[in-house]
Order: C-alpha cells, then sequence, then structure tokens
C-alpha cells in the first residue's frame, strides 16, 4: 500500500501516482486522502477521476476522515 497526501495546488496528481505505482506490487492499492470539503485546498473529484482515468485505476469509494477524505485507488481488471 502507498500512502499519499494530496492537496490542490501540490503539482500534478497523475504523475504522482505513476510514480507511487512503481513502488507497489501487484494487488497493492493507493489509498488517497485529500482535504474534505469547504477546505481552500480541497481537490476536486473531477481532478482525482481524470488522475485516475490517466494511470488506469479506479477510485473504490472515498469515506470521511476528520477534514480530509480517504478514497482506496485500484488498478483496473
Amino acid at each position: 500500500m502507498v500512502l499519499l497526501w494530496w492537496r490542490d495546488g501540490d503539482g500534478d496528481l497523475a504523475d504522482e501516482l505513476v510514480d507511487a505505482l512503481t513502488t507497489l506490487e501487484e494487488g497493492g492499492f493507493i489509498a488517497l486522502l485529500t482535504p474534505g470539503a469547504g477546505r481552500p485546498d480541497r481537490v476536486a473529484a473531477h481532478e482525482v477521476q481524470e488522475a485516475c482515468t490517466t494511470c488506469s485505476l479506479s477510485a473504490a469509494g472515498a469515506i470521511p476522515l476528520g477534514a480530509w477524505i480517504g478514497q482506496r485507488l485500484v488498478g483496473r481488471r
């Protein structure tokens, strides 16, 4: 598993996901944490979706974690 915190303004999310994928073994996943609603550094859902599409990943739901949102990103089967 790779744990990745990401905020708006941190750069290109797709590039970071590609880098994270290089460290994963088969069956691994990326746990992506982004700021929740109302935060100025919030990452829009469509930005996460676009980055996942670019990297052939899919987001498996989102759960609130205090002021953050957690998503499990897995490779498409």
